[in-house]
């Protein structure tokens, strides 16, 4: 996701990475889950949850993105830089985009479909 404009301020060059998140919200059980699906701009490699969705509220999504990175070798998390400040420290290089919707989705998302 890299603009084309060259002198443009977008800031899109500057991104490294996009995560398509997806979030279901389970109205019986009033439990919130989601799963990412990763991709790596350099080489267009990418990640995913699996099918499994992932319980977490608000954006709990971001982090369960992040230790996916980090356990594929895309980022460096350490104790003085856990995941959740990765992009903080390193001038926000992911692009993040969020759905809510059904299950299916979720699921679909997960596994990158």
């Amino acid at each position: 996701m890299s603009c084309k404009n060259e002198d443009c301020n977008c800031g899109a060059n500057n991104k490294l990475f996009t995560v398509i998140a997806s979030r279901w919200f389970d109205s019986v059980n009033g439990n919130t889950y989601h799963s990412v699906h990763c991709v790596r701009h350099s080489d267009g490699a990418i990640i995913g949850s699996g099918k499994t969705l992932v319980y977490g509220y608000d954006r709990q999504y971001e982090v369960t993105a992040l230790k996916l990175m980090h356990n594929a070798g895309w980022i460096v998390v350490t104790e003085n830089q856990p995941a959740h400040t990765y992009e903080r420290n390193n001038d926000y290089p992911v692009v993040w985009s969020v759905s809510d919707g059904l299950k299916r989705d979720a699921v679909a998302n997960g596994v990158g479909e």
